[in-house]
């Protein structure tokens, strides 16, 4: 059944890639612990190029769109490289929790880069938000060690997201595969450059590694970024940003489950502030109508990433 059918099999199509994404915070701890992060970024993203390629071969290719895949890419960078290096230090549910702060940051730089109004449901969103990351950052009595730092560079994380998800809508006028392609290339050449500086070059991973690289590159960077934006083209920007919302739910869940993490009262705490915080803006969207950041006549229907992993 296509997704062009109904905007429900849309969301559901969503929700699906947020359970993908919210299993990757897992996947990726238990690799980071064993591989340079560099390493793993590069294995997975050029699992996810070669995927991509066979669907954007025979697509119209022109300077633009590399311009423009280039661009995104250098930002998705930016996300994947913070958060990753991130994960050494905190775990794979804060780590969620906390890249979930893209949402957050996104109306800021709208405001920067476009001088967008924020309004009051979004300026409350982000204090709630900011207070739940202190409270995740505390040190709670049953952790065993400070984990601020891998939530500061998550935070730098989220923050180059953000930019990726305002750049996206810029850009949304680009052939899909052609565009997601490059970027996704992008991500591959920039993680190949770190690993060769940082002195390795030994790239090979053993069969369970090449399992969760294949998880990865495969079913949560190449078919999940593809159901997005094709999904997200048939539904709302209100049940969008609610689903998304339910990513680091997810995260949540399976690190529960399969990392055995536990949860201080803290913790606890500002997850719930944070999560608080993300989705109060989502209550503007169903009270007033969107405004887009491009002009109607310039944009194609493809709302901005608000999850990419």
């Amino acid at each position: 059944m296509s997704l062009k059918t109904t905007p429900i099999i849309a969301d559901l199509s969503l929700l699906s890639v947020n359970a993908i994404w919210g299993a990757t915070f897992v996947t990726m701890k238990n690799l980071v612990e064993n591989i340079p992060f560099p390493k793993i970024l590069f294995g997975r993203f050029l699992i996810a190029t070669v995927c991509l390629l066979s669907l954007s071969f025979s697509k119209k290719w022109d300077r633009k769109i590399l311009g423009s895949g280039a661009i995104l890419g250098l930002a998705l960078f930016g996300g994947y490289f913070f958060q990753t290096w991130g994960l050494l230090y905190t775990t794979p549910a804060r780590s969620a929790f906390v890249t979930g702060l893209s949402a957050i940051f996104v109306p800021l730089l709208v405001y920067f880069l476009f001088r967008k109004k924020i309004d009051i449901y979004t300026i409350s969103g982000i204090i709630i938000a900011l207070l739940g990351l202190v409270l995740l950052t505390l040190k709670g009595e049953n952790n065993a060690q400070q984990t601020w730092w891998g939530d500061f560079l998550t935070a730098l994380g989220a923050f180059a997201y953000a930019l990726q998800i305002v750049l996206v809508e810029k850009f949304s006028r680009e052939d899909t595969f052609p565009l997601v392609t490059t970027e996704m290339a992008v991500v591959t050449i920039a993680s190949l450059i770190f690993f060769l500086g940082s002195g390795n070059s030994n790239f090979s991973f053993s069969f369970t590694e090449w399992v969760s690289l294949g998880f990865l590159g495969i079913a949560a960077t190449a078919l999940a970024f593809t159901v997005q934006k094709l999904a997200q083209k048939h539904t709302s920007a209100v049940h969008a940003g609610l689903i998304f919302i339910s990513e680091p739910v997810f995260a949540a869940f399976f690190s529960y489950f399969f990392w055995k993490e536990r949860f201080t009262t803290a913790t606890v705490a500002g997850c719930a502030l944070i999560l608080s915080g993300i989705l109060l803006p989502q209550i503007r969207t169903l009270l007033t109508p969107e405004v887009p950041l491009l002009q109607p006549s310039d944009q194609t229907q493809v709302l901005p990433d608000t999850g990419d992993r």
